[in-house]
């Protein structure tokens, strides 16, 4: 397991230096942490749930990081797997 993390360190500060301004991988591993998705869950006439995963507005930094690797970030993920609120006990 720390050999992986060692592996993804590595791999991480390697791209990060591929682009002019470079912050360091616990930097950006910084920035980027801030980052969140949230369900909003809007409840229907027939009492069903409608859920909504959404991904939190990025700051100044994180866009600009981002933008610097050509990331983009969705406005709504997919529901390919269940959240923990989807699957929590009544």
């Amino acid at each position: 397991m720390a050999f992986l993390g060692y592996a993804m360190w590595v791999t991480l500060k390697h791209l990060l230096k591929a682009k002019a301004a470079q912050p360091s991988p616990a930097r950006a591993l910084a920035v980027a942490a801030t980052l969140h998705s949230a369900d909003i869950v809007l409840p229907t006439t027939d009492g069903r749930e409608i859920r909504l995963r959404r991904v939190t507005t990025p700051t100044a930094e994180q866009q600009t990081l981002f933008e610097q690797r050509g990331m983009t970030l969705p406005q709504r993920l997919n529901f390919d797997q269940e959240c923990s609120a989807d699957s929590a006990s009544p």
